[in-house]
């Protein structure tokens, strides 16, 4: 990518992101990324892992205030901005969205004599949840969010100094599956366990790690009447191998999202959602990549009156591989609202 390109990029970005920024709000909304690396190459993977939230069409609003980190409706069109806005940063709550984040990242290192290389990532993640038993504040649910990443023109280190590849590619896909306790149990906290999972779905060796993990994630956060905040740790263990080299050690890494936002407004959130990273196959000085960061957003409408939360970030790794890795990341999330595949528990209850 050029310089002429990059500055038409960040651009078209720029006038995108004031557009919707500038729109009429309504009542909903967020989300944030994840950021893997791949030890064997020096490369850098990204995956988002963001905030979840849930969504039913069956319930009327109460409108009372209650110890519930969840709102009294089930159905988000019935509820207040500010409590989508909430919401929307809710790794476990009642309403489904789907994610997608568009970043330009700038990669750098020890094998990388010249300028930090630019790249492009786009991250696609729907937030689902799966009722599983019972309903309302007694609602058993678990909030599954795969993620896929597809990288653009990513530089892959081929040789010792400034050598590199440009690639275009899919990255393995993630599975969190973390059970959250009911809000009568939890109140205002925000707490879940479960497992996680991946799958080699990888177009090219670079960007996967070539085994079949599992593992286990979590979810431990609150929330107040004017802000929030929260850690989601995620670990990966490789279980079984596809068609991966004898010389590669079996896959363990993993990574904790962290999260802080406040309401300035009813609509508007100021805070940030970086995520850790560690992988245990990399060499020494390359295990780590801790990000810190600036998050503002925005729940607006589109297509008329469908509400979507509206994210601009930026993020720097205070902590980077060594070698060479992902070092700062400007980001664009776009997340509207949907309705939940699965709107009654599959197991009943009440």
């Amino acid at each position: 990518m050029n310089n002429a390109n990059n500055r038409r990029y960040v651009t078209l970005a720029a006038a995108l992101v004031l557009s919707l920024l500038m729109a009429p709000s309504p009542a909903v909304a967020e989300s944030d990324y994840l950021y893997k690396f791949n030890p064997d190459k020096y490369l850098s993977l990204g995956y988002n892992v963001n905030d979840l939230w849930a969504q039913s069409e069956d319930e009327s609003l109460s409108g009372a205030e209650t110890d519930s980190a969840q709102p009294a409706s089930d159905d988000a069109s019935q509820i207040s901005t500010k409590e989508l806005s909430q919401q929307s940063a809710n790794p476990v709550g009642k309403y489904a969205y789907i994610f997608t984040q568009f970043a330009m990242t700038f990669n750098d290192g020890d094998v990388n004599q010249e300028e930090a290389k630019i790249a492009g990532n786009i991250t696609f993640q729907p937030i689902i949840p799966i009722p599983l038993y019972g309903s309302g504040e007694n609602e058993w649910r678990i909030v599954t969010r795969p993620t896929i990443n597809l990288f653009i023109e990513q530089p892959v280190p081929e040789g010792e100094f400034d050598e590199f590849e440009r690639e275009t590619e899919i990255s393995d896909l993630l599975v969190p599956l973390p059970l959250a306790l009911p809000d009568r149990i939890a109140g205002r906290w925000l707490l879940a366990l479960g497992p996680s999972f991946s799958f080699p779905t990888a177009t090219d060796d670079d960007f996967g790690v070539d085994q079949w993990t599992a593992g286990v994630s979590g979810v431990f956060g609150y929330i107040a009447e004017n802000w929030m905040a929260g850690i989601y740790p995620q670990t990966y263990f490789g279980i079984a191998d596809n068609d991966r080299d004898n010389e590669e050690r079996t896959a363990k890494f993993g990574n904790m999202f962290y999260w802080f936002f406040y309401n300035i407004t009813d609509d508007w959130q100021i805070g940030f959602n970086p995520t850790i990273q560690w992988d245990d196959r990399a060499g020494s000085g390359n295990k780590w990549n801790v990000p810190v960061g600036f998050t503002a957003a925005k729940i607006t409408k589109w297509f008329g009156d469908k509400p979507i939360r509206v994210e601009f970030g930026v993020e720097y790794s205070v902590i980077n591989q060594d070698d060479f890795g992902e070092v700062a990341r400007i980001k664009f999330n776009l997340i509207p609202v949907v309705g939940r595949p699965i709107k009654s528990a599959i197991f009943g209850g009440k």
